[in-house]
Parts: structure tokens; sequence; C-alpha cells
């Protein structure tokens, strides 16, 4: 008879401690929960989680539907060209990307349109210059813009200038969409990716799609032409940030000026998840739709614009948008 009154003092004590840190957690003050209830959002959609993600380049080759050859490819020489300078004081100048680069490791884009890439390519300077400044051994990156449309791409540049670093070369070719002609590019693509080293091309990584935004393999291309392996990249590469789309993500949108724009839905996120892990969009096109879930008018255009390029079906769109604005989608 003794252990009952024992018990019913341990159960007691049991349910006021629980009670207790119940308490504290209603009392946390609002702006910690909130911190808490992001960071567990950024956790579940994978944003900032984990390691820098690098990969052996050749699996990128294997993994394509079929072969696609555009520009010179490994062992092949990176001829020089003549392009149009878009940036700086001596925008409008001719320059040689490759004339430029000399004897140091060297980074080259053909781009098909000069703000597909949004703040990625400078975010991956910013990385090669921690490889460069950790290793010592010298890097140049030059992006070149591939299009009919001078006028357009000068103008779409114009947006992004400020965001790259000084020293990333970015050039219109005179060529317009097929490229320098000695390098024989495929028009098709959305970018060729060319590394090399002492004037012949070490890797070349064709992309046909938004994938561009994984990034993983062109870091493994870049460790592959320094010679180390990947956790030494990791290493150089240390706290510099380099995926755009994650970092676009999770900054969201605040404000109350006529220039601010709408605060992303809170947990919108998650519907995205699953497209990206199955690769139906990029993790670029998943930050783009977060940042317009606050806005109806907004996520509509994008969600059409993600539909007319085939990436979503009728049905995913509706998703989607029903996820954001539930209320809108019961009026349609």
């Amino acid at each position: 008879m003794k252990k009952l009154p024992i018990l019913f003092i341990v159960v007691a004590l049991f349910c006021s401690s629980a009670s207790a840190q119940e308490r504290r957690e209603r009392e946390k003050p609002t702006r910690d929960r909130e911190k808490t209830a992001k960071q567990n959002e950024r956790k579940a959609y994978g944003y900032g989680a984990g390691e820098i993600k690098i990969a052996n380049p050749a699996d990128w080759i294997k993994n394509l539907e079929k072969p696609i050859f555009s520009g010179p490819q490994p062992g092949e020489k990176v001829p020089s060209f003549a392009a149009t300078n878009l940036r700086g004081e001596n925008a409008g100048e001719e320059l040689d990307p490759v004339a430029m680069a000399k004897d140091k490791l060297h980074l080259m884009f053909f781009v098909s349109k000069s703000r597909t890439f949004g703040r990625f390519l400078g975010q991956l300077r910013q990385q090669l210059q921690a490889i460069e400044g950790n290793s010592k051994q010298p890097w140049a990156m030059s992006v070149i813009v591939c299009t009919d449309d001078a006028n357009e791409a000068e103008k779409s540049f114009a947006v992004l200038d400020q965001r790259y670093p000084k020293n990333l070369v970015v050039g219109l070719s005179k060529d317009g969409s097929a490229g320098p002609p000695a390098y024989g590019l495929d028009r098709n693509l959305t970018a060729t990716v060319i590394v090399a080293k002492n004037g012949r091309v070490a890797h070349n990584l064709p992309y046909a799609g938004g994938a561009f935004y994984t990034q993983p393999h062109i870091l493994g291309a870049i460790a592959g032409t320094m010679g180390v392996d990947h956790d030494t990249l990791r290493k150089l590469i240390g706290a510099t940030p380099g995926d755009a789309a994650a970092a676009s993500s999770r900054r969201g949108t605040r404000g109350n000026g006529k220039n601010s724009e709408a605060t992303p839905k809170r947990g919108f996120r998650k519907q995205l998840a699953p497209l990206v892990q199955s690769g139906t969009i990029t993790r670029e096109e998943a930050g783009e739709l977060s940042r317009s879930s606050g806005d109806a008018t907004a996520l509509r255009t994008k969600i059409g614009e993600l539909m007319k390029a085939g990436k979503l079906t009728r049905k995913e769109a509706g998703e989607l948008y029903s996820d954001a604005f539930p209320e809108n989608a019961r009026r349609r």
C-alpha cells in the first residue's frame, strides 16, 4: 500500500515538469519560434543542408539521353576568338577571353541568354576566388552570350552587372547564336561549359536545360582539372556560398514600401520539394516559384511559363496554384 502514494507523487512530479516545459515553450519570444520554424522548413526542403555537393563530371555525360557534342572536346585546343565586352568602362570594345586567361586554368560558359543563370555565375566566380586564394592556382572565368538579339542581351545583362565580381569576363558573341565558328557549338543548348588547362579542354559539359543550377558536376570538373579530390576542393571553397537558388530562397522578401515584394507564403516550398527531387523543375525554378508565392498574379505567370516550357503539366500547375491560393482556386 505504501507504493501507491509514491506512485502518485512520481506521476504528479512528471506532469508538473511537462506542464512547466509546455509553459516555457509558450512563453518563448515569437521571434525565436519563427526562427526555429524557418530552420526546420529549410531542413525539410534541403536548402543549405549538409556539405557542398561535388560529382564526377563523367557521370553527367553518362546520364545524358544521347551524346551531345558542343564545342571542342577533351584534349582539343581551346581556340582564341573575338567577342564584344559587355562590362565596365570597356563595354563595347573587343576582347579575347582565351588570350586574357593566358596560362591560368579557365572556366568558360557559352550561354544562350544573358539572364538565364541569375546570380549563379557571380557566386560561382566567388567560389573560384576562394579556391584560387587558398590553393594559389590562378583561375580565369568567362561567360560568352551567344544570341542573334544583341540589343536584348545587352539590356538583360545590365540588370545583372552589379551582382557579378569585377573579374568575371562577360562578352557577346560576334557570330550570333552559333557562337565562335571555331568552337562548333550546339545553338539549341542552354549552355556549354568548358574547363581548360594549358590551352586545352580538360572537361566539356553540355547543358540542355536548367539542371545547370545543380552545379556539382561543374565543381567536379574544377577539382579534376586541379588534380585534387572532392574533400580538398570543399576545404578550398570554405564557407563561400555558391548556390544561388538556395540563397535566394532562404532570403525571401520583406518590406512595406512601394518597391517591396510580396512575402513568400510560409510552407509553400515544401510543396515544391517533390518536384525538385524528381527533376521536374530545377532548384532555381523552385526558388522563383517560392518568391512568387505571395503574389497571385506573379505566381500564375511563373507557373504559366513552366507549363509553356513543358516543365509542368496542367494538373501540377493547378495543384501548385491552389496550394498557395486555395481561395482563388475555389472561385475559378
